[in-house]
């Protein structure tokens, strides 16, 4: 078998091409591209590599996938679809910070794809799916009609805004071979601000502390619960005004 430049197969192929390419699925092939992702970023990602590191052809890949672009959808939808809230029990902001967690947790599982999932995330049927499901789930944990959109909005803005930087220092990380200490890393921002001009003595001593300090989950919860306890005056005061007569 042969294969075009940009790794499209030719015509033909083997008999043993085409018997690897019958013991393929989508599913064995997106999963074998999150982990090939997971492991080497999206730019490692290639047709032809994947084919082969599922011991097949880029033929038997193009089979199931027209593109590197629509198996790329597939991946999102598979890493989106794991945020799908389930068993989750308590009132509103119990299920919130839940759901906040899960996707959290999800989008660091993939930090090569965090982009990706930030940019798309209400496209696809499963997005749409899944986006609905938590706005029922606030909804049915009694988040007033009236404040519905911006509880759900500044919930998911913060999840998603905090993990996207999360996962681009983890990246980062993988690329340098870790982020050093949070001394080493308050020296090295108190060395870039230094020659920085209209940076006060005050602000040199004590931002480079402050920017060091590490995107963890501690850091994301103290910011979650925050914006839960803002949250309950104005959807207290919400709840009382739709039920007063």
């Amino acid at each position: 078998m042969t294969e075009s430049d940009d790794g499209r197969p030719a015509s033909g192929g083997s008999k043993a091409a085409r018997r690897s390419a019958s013991a393929l699925t989508r599913e064995r092939i997106v999963n074998a591209a999150i982990a090939l992702i997971d492991a080497q970023g999206i730019e490692a990602l290639s047709m032809r590599d994947l084919g082969r590191e599922l011991g097949s052809s880029t033929m038997a890949v193009y089979r199931y996938f027209e593109s590197k672009e629509q198996l790329l959808d597939a991946v999102i939808d598979q890493v989106v679809g794991a945020f799908e809230p389930a068993g989750i029990n308590g009132d509103w902001a119990a299920k919130a910070k839940a759901m906040s967690l899960r996707v959290r947790a999800t989008m660091l599982a993939h930090p090569e794809l965090a982009d990706l999932i930030g940019r798309e995330f209400r496209r696809s049927p499963t997005s749409l799916r899944v986006n609905a499901h938590m706005i029922e789930e606030l909804d049915g944990a009694g988040v007033p009609p009236a404040m519905l959109a911006q509880t759900y909005w500044t919930i998911s803005s913060y999840t998603t805004g905090y993990a996207l930087l999360e996962a681009q220092v983890r990246r980062r990380a993988r690329q340098a071979g870790g982020t050093g200490t949070r001394e080493s890393r308050a020296r090295k921002l108190g060395s870039m601000m230094q020659p920085v001009d209209g940076i006060s003595p005050q602000a040199l001593a004590l931002a480079p502390d402050v920017l060091a300090q590490p995107l963890d989950e501690a850091q994301f919860l103290f910011g979650l619960d925050c914006l839960l306890a803002g949250l309950a005056g104005p959807l207290s005061q919400a709840a009382d005004a739709q039920s007063a007569p």
